[in-house]
């Protein structure tokens, strides 16, 4: 008999929450994240607003870079609430897995541009000067994202299995994944996952180019959606074997049931029209946590409010529900914080838990009309609710995708 995985901990830095108590009253009272802009000028763009972290807490890092700061606030969070480290622990037995998409490389191009290093006639790295070389490394020391998890490590002493995740918007729903096999397959007996995706200009005009950008309020899964606002934070959850959980008697959140992983080798940016990858990955999160899909009661969307993204989602999840799709309450976390990118699937994995744990169907702000050839059930309200079984999903660029099942 496999393993179970025990979710023992947990934490977040977000714009609606910089940890659990804070999260779970904003999502409670159906709280807004969204800010203006003032990390970079955003004059121009269709929209100057962001799920922004403000006054984020000062905490000794490597660079001080902002994500690392991020990244360290819900580690910090999660590894205290669980405990893991009150007791006696086999170091080389915990491992870390951390998700992004962008880590510190916005960071990074900005102080190229600052400092005019990526002009094409210029020289770079191998002929900079003594004093330049000690900024350019203080610049990168986060990339890749490998070294966020570094830095953990060598705070806390951990020597079990590293590893990164930067497979875009789905980046920490692989890095919960990896955390999971990890356990599985005997490496490890806990696992810290992590993940992180600062606010960057770099990311922010990227979207604006795709045009996948709101002028307003993101409004995912509505008729009249007319894009995704950018958000930043980190997510953290601890993972750990049921056998050395039941030793350390700890905090029970949830049970990982399963997990899905799959690409849909579409597009670049754009998913499958009929949600291919989406249908791979819930069938397999199902198939791997041994039920049908009549026991899922409430589906965390990925729900980034573009035009392409949400009727993809809806088709694959029609096409895995069926008439359910009528009768599960779905909603998008990205409507309350934007859409976090590589954290997103960690981020939406806490909410997902804290409403699982606590009984509640978490809100889908801006939701007024129905997509048009589809019959399904919207919560946007957050209503009381007995859940035991619940799904997160998380799709991303090049067509990679996760879909997780966290149940009682």
């Amino acid at each position: 008999m496999e393993e179970k995985i025990i979710v023992s901990g947990l934490g977040v830095y977000c714009s609606i929450g910089k940890n659990i108590g804070e999260l779970k009253e904003s999502l409670l009272h159906s709280k807004l994240g969204f800010d203006a802009v003032d990390e970079f000028c955003t004059e121009g763009y269709r929209n100057r607003n962001a799920g922004v972290v403000k006054d984020i807490d000062p905490i000794e890092t490597t660079t001080g870079l902002r994500a690392n700061l991020l990244l360290k606030a819900s580690i910090y969070q999660a590894i205290e609430d669980s405990g893991i480290f009150d007791g006696e622990i086999d170091l080389s037995r915990v491992s870390i897995s951390i998700g992004t998409s962008l880590t510190g490389y916005g960071g990074f191009v900005t102080w190229l541009f600052e400092r005019h290093h990526a002009a094409r006639n210029e020289s770079y790295v191998s002929t900079l000067n003594e004093h330049m070389k000690v900024e350019y490394l203080d610049s990168i020391i986060n990339i890749p994202g490998t070294l966020l998890a570094t830095e953990i490590a060598m705070e806390y002493g951990i020597s079990g299995v590293l590893s990164s995740s930067i497979t875009a918007c789905s980046a920490s729903g692989n890095a919960i994944a990896i955390g999971i096999d990890t356990i599985r397959n005997g490496f490890a007996d806990v696992v810290i996952v992590g993940a992180v995706d600062p606010l960057s200009e770099l990311t922010y005009m990227g979207f604006h180019t795709l045009r996948a950008m709101t002028p307003g309020q993101p409004s995912p899964l509505d008729e009249n959606r007319e894009g995704l606002l950018i958000g930043e934070g980190s997510g953290c959850i601890i993972l750990e074997s049921e056998e050395h959980f039941n030793k350390r008697k700890g905090k029970r959140y949830a049970e990982v049931a399963g997990y899905g992983l799959s690409n849909d080798a579409y597009h670049a940016t754009q998913p499958h029209p009929e949600g291919e990858g989406g249908v791979v990955a819930m069938k397999t999160a199902l198939r791997d946590a041994g039920i049908t899909a009549d026991k899922i009661q409430y589906i965390n969307m990925h729900g980034t409010g573009t035009r392409h993204n949400d009727q993809a989602e809806l088709k694959a999840v029609r096409r895995v529900f069926g008439e359910r799709l009528s009768e599960i309450p779905i909603s998008s976390s990205k409507s309350m914080i934007g859409h976090t990118l590589g954290a997103a699937g960690c981020i939406e994995a806490v909410i997902c838990i804290v409403a699982l744990y606590n009984g509640f169907l978490p809100p889908s702000l801006n939701f007024n009309t129905p997509m048009e050839g589809f019959d399904y059930l919207v919560a946007t309200e957050p209503e009381d609710a007995e859940l035991d079984t619940v799904m997160n999903n998380s799709f991303g660029f090049g067509g990679n995708g996760a879909s997780f099942i966290f149940r009682k």
